[in-house]
């Protein structure tokens, strides 16, 4: 039975903006990491949400490497965050993913997230709020364990 005092505090707690929601798990949310700061005022919403020269960096040697090495005729390489949605509610963020060419095109290209499983992804920094994973191996093998 709830107490006045547990439904007070559900009333004062603050609602989190969608736009610090980084990935969904089955309709549970992920934030951005310092999401927390944001919302104290501490940090923008665009510090905590932009990628890092250093990210920027190796995403770019990586898709060069690619660029040479990979067979474009099989596969197609999407970047920049790309969204994969593979249960309702629930997507996830890909710094690079490799998707067989095929599939990829008999499922669409348009506006909406992806939904064909990747062939590779490629994680460079994750952005997520691990808090509650405890540390990072635990979110990664949950995130690539879908793929």
């Amino acid at each position: 039975m709830k107490t006045l005092a547990d439904k007070k505090q559900k009333k004062t707690r603050k609602r989190v903006p969608k736009e610090l929601i980084y990935e969904m798990r089955y309709g549970s949310p992920i934030y951005y990491r310092d999401y927390d700061k944001v919302l104290s005022g501490e940090k923008t919403l665009e510090e905590v949400m932009v990628s890092s020269k250093l990210q920027a960096l190796l995403i770019w040697i990586i898709l060069k490497y690619f660029a040479k090495k990979l067979d474009h005729k099989k596969y197609e390489v999407l970047t920049n965050e790309a969204g994969f949605q593979w249960a309702p509610r629930t997507w996830r963020n890909l710094d690079i993913a490799i998707f067989d060419k095929q599939k990829l095109l008999k499922e669409g290209i348009n506006n909406k997230y992806v939904k064909t499983p990747p062939e590779i992804v490629i994680e460079i920094d994750t952005k997520a709020d691990l808090r509650k994973y405890g540390e990072f191996m635990n979110y990664s093998r949950e995130k690539h364990r879908i793929y």
